[in-house]
């Protein structure tokens, strides 16, 4: 009511942006008008000043450090003054929310794509999503159990991407490992595939890290992911190999690394991590 007048009345809306809130209060109260509450607006979320750049960080099965180095590489880039979204689209076995210690009841992957699939999902609805963990650093939980992942779909993980990059200057993706394109399911172009996240990710990606371990089955199986991502699209790899260490290849294991990679993958410019 105004004015303590009980007829109901119109909704009235009004954005005074010259003015503070304390003066729009005081100024309603010098004219008599009372009962009417004002509050501010939500802040909007920060939008990068650039279209975001995407870095996916991939890999082969056997837990190279898939999601390890993806945390890292975004709580690096916020450490370093940037900021960074991290999206974990592993849809065999998402696990972002543990590292970070998020409750695994929070909303994050599921909840975006179907707002994607409703057609409700915008920069506004992504901000709320995508938890900040850390000063500049926001992140975008998995699937908290991997059979939900029929509800992911190829359209939804490319909007999701779409608006990261307005999110924050740099978007981390953690990728699952399989990257096969479900062949039996090529004829129904609507059908859910499980790998589509993966693929979508990698298609969306300015840059591509795969991580393997440095240890006799793991370069074996970065052989043949590099042989294999090459196949699909996806940027130009900039290879990392995980927990280097002698006592797995030998004496002087990063130049041993190096040459393996680089006879039997054609594998250069390899950043190593220590074990």
């Amino acid at each position: 009511t105004i004015n303590g007048d009980p007829r109901p009345v119109k909704k009235i809306e009004a954005i005074i942006k010259p003015f503070k809130l304390d003066e729009v209060k005081e100024a309603l109260h010098e004219v008599g008008v009372s009962g009417i509450t004002v509050t501010e607006a939500t802040p909007p979320p920060p939008v990068a000043p650039t279209r975001g750049r995407v870095v996916a960080v991939w890999g082969p099965t056997g837990a190279p450090g898939r999601t390890t180095l993806a945390a890292n590489l975004a709580s690096e880039i916020a450490v370093a003054g940037g900021a960074a979204v991290l999206l974990d689209l592993d849809t065999y076995g998402a696990a972002t929310a543990q590292l970070l210690s998020v409750l695994d009841e929070a909303p994050g992957l599921a909840a975006a794509a179907r707002a994607s699939e409703l057609g409700t999902l915008d920069l506004h609805a992504l901000a709320r999503l995508a938890l900040e963990v850390a000063p500049r650093f926001r992140v975008l939980t998995g699937l908290p159990t991997p059979s939900r992942w029929t509800e992911v779909r190829p359209a939804a993980v490319q909007q999701i991407i779409e608006l990261a990059r307005s999110l924050a200057p740099f978007v981390v993706l953690d990728l699952g490992f399989a990257i096969e394109d479900d062949e039996e399911l090529s004829y129904d172009t609507l059908a859910p595939r499980r790998n589509a996240a993966t693929l979508t990710g990698l298609a969306e990606a300015d840059d591509l890290l795969p991580v393997g371990a440095a240890d006799p089955i793991g370069l074996q199986r970065m052989v043949r992911a590099a042989q294999t991502v090459g196949q699909v699209p996806s940027p130009t790899p900039r290879p990392v190999v995980n927990r280097l260490r002698a006592s797995s290849v030998g004496p002087d294991p990063e130049r041993r690394v190096a040459e393996s990679l680089g006879r039997f993958a054609g594998l250069e410019s390899i950043t190593f991590l220590p074990d």
